[in-house]
């Protein structure tokens, strides 16, 4: 009785794990392939890069069925490509390579995107205001299109002499027939905030069922003609979210475009054979642009970047400066341009003749300006790094801060072998204001370098 119910607990206890790992397996594997397991995290990538916004739970379930059933149909496939030895040919290892590539480019194209500045709520309401044809004003318009690759300037006025003499579309195109001019006839339904605004000023002027004949400068000619106009107003939150969607896609369109200039400016390209900028062939023809750094580019940017580099120098010397007057009023003490503590029996020898140190002492009034201008130093210094962090390499910003901190030994020093703070002193109270002003003037002129850069 003992071994069966030590069993019984045994089995029960192997159902019980049995289950939940199934149960686990299940939360975690949406099918498998001949033993190869498609997961739900995989299901689920592929749905949000393809879902609906808003749509509801029967649509989303049906979708990430689809996707499913196009994931096995894909698995089967290349289970059969293995046995078949597909995947020891070149093609497939460059098709590999290509996919990984263009992979790799699109989530790095998401993340730079992603990085662009949000419009503000007042912008949108200002963009909604300023463009009434896109949103309060918006129409719909419907009309025909008739596009003819030549451009034939008598026959288009022939057409035009047959459209005032009152001749129909129909007519026109017996014409074009009659000519064997290959054209393109299509009936379109867009919106004021779809078409280009040139069309939308042409057929909002132009009568309904009346055709007319026009050329886009020399590449082809075309036939339009208005239907009708109908008022659909986009207003509310819908018209918000649409400006909203259409400023920050214009917004990360930018981003994108100036941090690819960037990278290509920072990268070493060569082309070779037939694409070579001098190869056989390319002169005389307007070859296909390539990607290429911008020397005129590149030399400016290397500019700011020293402009930058300098500024920041110029800056933390100040600080340096501010340090060590600091330090020297708080104590009391003489100003040496060091930033670990001195006896005052040395600094006294090293003086030129007796320091009365108790004479010296901060007052609160000192104290508390020491502290504000403290706090300003700071602040600058952090929000000139903080214009210049996508500027400057963090390399560059640690040799500007040790080029910093060496001036602003090397000036300190200066002042002291000069005797220019005796002349300070003599000023009692107001002893520390001279170093003061000169260090602020470091500390916004670097801050005024680092703006004038930005703003270019």
């Amino acid at each position: 009785m003992k071994s069966f119910l030590l069993f019984l607990l045994l089995a029960l206890t192997i159902a019980g794990c049995s289950s939940h790992t199934e149960n686990g397996f299940e939360s975690r594997v949406a099918a498998t392939v001949n033993g190869v397991e498609i997961t739900q995290r995989e299901v689920n990538f592929l749905y949000q890069r393809t879902a609906p916004p808003g749509a509801d739970a029967a649509v989303a379930r049906n979708q990430r069925r689809t996707i499913l059933a196009g994931l096995v149909r894909a698995e089967l496939l290349a289970q059969q490509a293995k046995k078949m030895k597909l995947d020891q040919s070149p093609d497939f290892l460059l098709a590999m390579h290509d996919a990984q590539r263009r992979v790799l480019a699109g989530f790095a194209e998401q993340e730079i995107a992603s990085k662009a500045k949000t419009v503000a709520p007042e912008a949108i309401q200002k963009i909604i205001a300023d463009n009434p044809n896109l949103f309060a004003q918006r129409k719909l318009l419907v009309y025909d299109e008739i596009l003819m690759q030549s451009v034939n300037v008598p026959f288009l006025e022939s057409l035009n002499a047959s459209v005032a003499k009152g001749a129909s579309l129909s007519a026109l195109l017996d014409m074009v027939n009659a000519q064997k001019i290959p054209f393109r006839r299509a009936t379109r339904s867009l919106t004021t905030d779809q078409m280009e605004p040139a069309l939308f000023k042409v057929l909002s002027s132009s009568k309904p069922n009346v055709p007319i004949v026009a050329r886009v400068a020399d590449k082809f000619s075309m036939i339009i003609m208005l239907h009708s106009i109908v008022p659909v107003p986009l207003e509310g939150p819908a018209a918000e979210q649409t400006a909203t969607s259409l400023v920050n896609n214009q917004l990360r369109a930018v981003a994108f475009s100036n941090k690819m200039r960037t990278v290509v400016d920072a990268s070493k390209i060569n082309y070779f054979g037939e694409y070579k900028p001098e190869a056989p062939g390319t002169k005389g023809q307007q070859a296909v642009a390539l990607p290429m750094p911008d020397p005129t580019r590149i030399q400016s940017q290397l500019r700011h970047q020293i402009a930058g580099a300098v500024s920041v120098g110029i800056s933390f010397t100040a600080a340096i400066l501010l340090l060590f007057a600091s330090r020297s009023l708080l104590k009391g003490t003489l100003w040496l341009p060091k930033l670990w503590p001195a006896r005052k029996e040395k600094a006294s020898a090293e003086s030129a003749g007796a320091y009365k140190y108790h004479e010296h002492r901060a007052s609160i009034f000192v104290q508390l300006a020491l502290l504000l201008i403290a706090g300003a130093t700071l602040i600058a210094i952090a929000y000139d790094l903080l214009l210049l962090r996508d500027l400057l390499a963090l390399w560059m910003i640690a040799c500007s801060l040790i080029a910093g901190l060496l001036l602003g030994i090397g000036t300190s020093h200066l002042y002291v072998r000069l005797g220019l703070h005796r002349l300070a002193e003599k000023m009692r109270t107001f002893r520390w204001v001279p170093v003061m002003l000169f260090a602020g003037l470091l500390l916004t002129t670097g801050l005024l370098v680092t703006m004038r850069i930005v703003s270019q």
